[in-house]
């Protein structure tokens, strides 16, 4: 019989994994709970597919090099995906992270909804190529019949011979349905970790909003790709500004710049008694 609080502290564990280190979580937590009934292959897999369609982790696709992110805009069963360049719903392991193969199973949009949605992504294409470091980078563009769009950007950055990671996830929402000025909803999460001699994590969860013009297709693709630019600059911006005053605040106040009798030290050895201690 499985034991429930063993297991809901493992998902815990494997679901707060950072980027590109959840194999080692998992590896360590299985070892801790040590009971294949509670922490079977069912189980493990069900907790990484939630684990990866929440990070938005992207693969390759089968015969093709570009890349495809798991999410849940575009998942159509527990390890189905749909690839919204092409409409074909792909095959996931979870436990691999790899696309497997073509289902024969496709999304077909609507004429209007598609042509948007293959502006926007072409314009998207183009951001995060100029805007994010090149191969560790996905974008993708869903859309719906009523005319929602998802703009979704998912970025890694992992080094963990140098003992850091990181991760950019960013979701953007609006609607082609409806010309003029309309609102885009934005949200972004980032999570950081460092843990030489130590273990720092940073997590940050933001919305944001803006306006795009919905008009032409390629107008609209382009507005989109702005909009998106203007808000992912703002909060990089507002990061750095944190980090610096950060250093001249926080960081300043918990140091001690002065030993406990706050006289600078004297560097001058002739200033100083050395005596050396000998046992008698």
């Amino acid at each position: 019989m499985a034991d429930d609080g063993k297991l809901n502290i493992a998902t815990y564990f494997i679901m707060s994994s950072p980027t590109g280190e959840v194999d080692d979580v998992v590896t360590d937590v299985t070892k801790l709970v040590a009971d294949s009934k509670t922490l079977d292959d069912a189980t493990l897999n069900r907790i990484l597919k939630d684990y990866n369609t929440e990070q938005f982790v992207y693969a390759t696709a089968p015969d093709s090099t570009a890349n495809v992110i798991v999410s849940a805009y575009g998942q159509v069963s527990a390890d189905e995906y749909v690839n919204p360049t092409d409409g074909r719903v792909l095959h996931f392991d979870h436990r691999k992270r790899k696309f497997t193969a073509a289902t024969e199973k496709k999304q077909v949009l609507a004429d209007d909804v598609a042509r948007y949605r293959a502006a926007i992504a072409k314009s998207i294409d183009t951001y995060v190529s100029g805007q994010y470091k090149a191969g560790k980078t996905a974008g993708a563009v869903y859309g719906a019949d009523n005319g929602n769009i998802t703009v979704v950007i998912s970025s890694k950055n992992v080094n963990l011979g140098n003992f850091w990671s990181g991760g950019w996830r960013s979701v953007y929402t609006f609607n082609v349905k409806s010309r003029g000025s309309v609102e885009i909803k934005g949200n972004i999460k980032i999570n950081v970790h460092y843990f030489e001699d130590g273990n720092v994590q940073l997590h940050a969860n933001i919305d944001k909003s803006g306006t795009v013009n919905v008009g032409g297709e390629d107008e609209t693709g382009k507005e989109v790709a702005k909009a998106i630019g203007k808000i992912e600059t703002e909060f990089q911006t507002n990061m750095e500004e944190m980090y610096v005053n950060m250093h001249r605040t926080t960081f300043k106040s918990m140091r001690r710049f002065l030993p406990i009798n706050r006289q600078p030290m004297n560097w001058n050895m002739a200033a100083h008694s050395i005596v050396e201690l000998t046992k008698t």
